[in-house]
């Protein structure tokens, strides 16, 4: 169900859980009513922002420990002749995105418009992966601000971040195409990572890895079942 299907009482639910941060003003202006009507929803669904944020900086808490499952997740790494000292980071980039090339992803706010916000990882000066994530933004978003961000990952904290899920990834290898040829041109192949962004259930993003094959190492643990 698109946001625009929802009750002004769900759409008011959806946006508290979604960002905390959001003022109860904010919140009455994005679902077009008013501040006493967005406390007396909140109040009836017993949902409280502070704790709401509380939750949130708990939860950032537990993501920088060390994560019980590390060892089950596959590694995707640069091969030991190649070294991490020559590795460099770009700027993040923001690009106006078409909305028919993933007409999954749902927009929360009317006005927003669908962005490619992506970096690009560097080894010897050459592309070694390029990080993307699609998803929409407000349409006049301060864009400085963003390539000013250490991450990608950055932007999803203020969507959310304690009720984002991901889907699993699904890896390819291929040949690159027309799009990325100009980062991989001396490359045979690519090794290709999609997965789906998730924040209450609703598709709000998706993710792709771009990585350069022939640097590039990856560890799955367990068996592979074909």
């Amino acid at each position: 169900m698109a946001i625009d299907e929802l009750t002004k009482k769900e759409q008011i639910i959806n946006f508290a859980q979604s960002d905390p941060f959001l003022k109860i003003s904010d919140i009455a202006e994005n679902v077009q009513t008013t501040p006493r009507y967005v406390r007396t929803i909140l109040s009836e669904a017993n949902i409280s922002l502070m704790k709401l944020r509380e939750k949130y900086a708990r939860n950032m808490e537990k993501r920088l420990e060390n994560n019980k499952y590390h060892d089950l997740q596959a590694k995707v790494s640069l091969r030991e002749e190649y070294s991490y000292n020559n590795l460099q980071v770009g700027e993040i980039g923001v690009e106006s995105f078409a909305e028919d090339v993933f007409p999954e992803i749902r927009k929360i706010k009317e006005d927003d418009e669908l962005m490619k916000i992506f970096q690009v990882q560097y080894v010897d000066e050459s592309p070694y992966c390029i990080h993307e994530l699609i998803t929409y933004m407000d349409n006049d978003i301060n864009r400085e601000r963003l390539r000013n961000l250490d991450s990608i990952y950055d932007l999803l904290g203020r969507k959310g971040i304690n009720r984002l899920q991901f889907m699993s990834n699904v890896i390819i290898v291929e040949k690159p195409n027309k799009d990325y040829i100009k980062y991989f041109k001396d490359s045979d192949y690519i090794i290709v990572s999609k997965r789906t962004v998730l924040l209450n259930r609703i598709p709000i993003g998706v993710e792709r890895l771009y990585l350069k094959g022939e640097l590039t190492k990856m560890e799955i643990p367990g068996e592979i079942v074909i």
